[in-house]
């Protein structure tokens, strides 16, 4: 049996398995695949909206080698006082409105999901420092030919200062969202590996130059490549994970959103 135990359920079925991510944040399960959050043809619609830039999203980039840019602001990437963050919290969520109209509302369709699967627990966008300030719940994230993520815990996102006010509001254990709007003709795939951290917060691709460096072509793991309309929900502050380079002309187009419970319970909150 593989270290990473999944269960798989298509989202109309959702309802039935209301302890799916209750299992997954005990540690009972290490991710969950849904199938079809959308179908076909509006991926392939929403795919065409974001290559032609109809949506007045803002875009900020990973460093060049990478090869990708978000839509949303990253918040591992921005300045660690927030202000230009907060200050495009309202754009983004107009941008995504005209991006997913609708009942296609991607922040409604993923909380009501996602609650559903964790015993009604709820799923919001995590709360700013001001009232009514919030994070942005999600990014939209463009992988280009030869993009990649190297190896990391999403974990190791709390030394960074940006997360500051965060980490008053969270308990640091974090699991995360990948869905797919596209796949790349080759590569892109999303690798988890067997590989835990140490301790808490342990950096792997954090900049830290004493950070240790695992031969991983010797450590187990599984590889998904998500058909579009797809999502999986994993354990991503405890799994060593990356993302293999994109080959081939096609973009890899996903929305990514970092959760962890709140320290108030029955909630979990969520932020790109």
């Amino acid at each position: 049996m593989s270290f990473f135990r999944t269960v798989t359920i298509a989202a109309a079925a959702a309802g039935q398995s209301p302890q799916l991510l209750t299992r997954l944040r005990r540690g009972e399960i290490e991710g969950i695949i849904v199938k079809e959050v959308y179908d076909r043809a509006t991926c392939d619609a929403i795919r065409a909206e974001l290559e032609a830039g109809r949506h007045g999203l803002i875009r900020t980039d990973f460093p060049a080698k990478f090869a990708a840019f978000f839509y949303g602001i990253n918040l591992n990437l921005t300045h660690p006082d927030l202000k230009e963050y907060f200050a495009e919290v309202p754009g983004f969520r107009d941008g995504l409105s005209r991006l997913f109209p609708g009942e296609l509302n991607l922040e409604d369709r993923l909380t009501r999901l996602m609650s559903g699967l964790d015993e009604g627990t709820h799923y919001a966008a995590a709360p700013g420092p001001q009232p009514g300030l919030s994070y942005m719940f999600t990014t939209i994230r463009a992988h280009l030919p030869g993009g990649y993520i190297p190896a990391h815990f999403d974990d190791e996102q709390a030394a960074r200062p940006s997360y500051r006010h965060l980490l008053q509001l969270v308990q640091m254990k974090l699991f995360s969202f990948v869905l797919a709007f596209s796949q790349a003709e080759a590569g892109g795939a999303l690798e988890i590996f067997n590989l835990q951290p140490e301790k808490q917060g342990q950096p792997i691709a954090a900049g830290d130059r004493s950070a240790v460096k695992p031969d991983l072509d010797a450590v187990e793991k599984v590889s998904f490549r998500l058909d579009p309309g797809d999502m999986i929900i994993f354990s991503s502050g405890h799994y060593l994970h990356r993302v293999t380079p994109v080959s081939g002309a096609k973009v890899r187009w996903t929305a990514c959103s970092f959760m962890a419970e709140g320290k108030k319970p029955g909630q979990v909150y969520c932020w790109g």
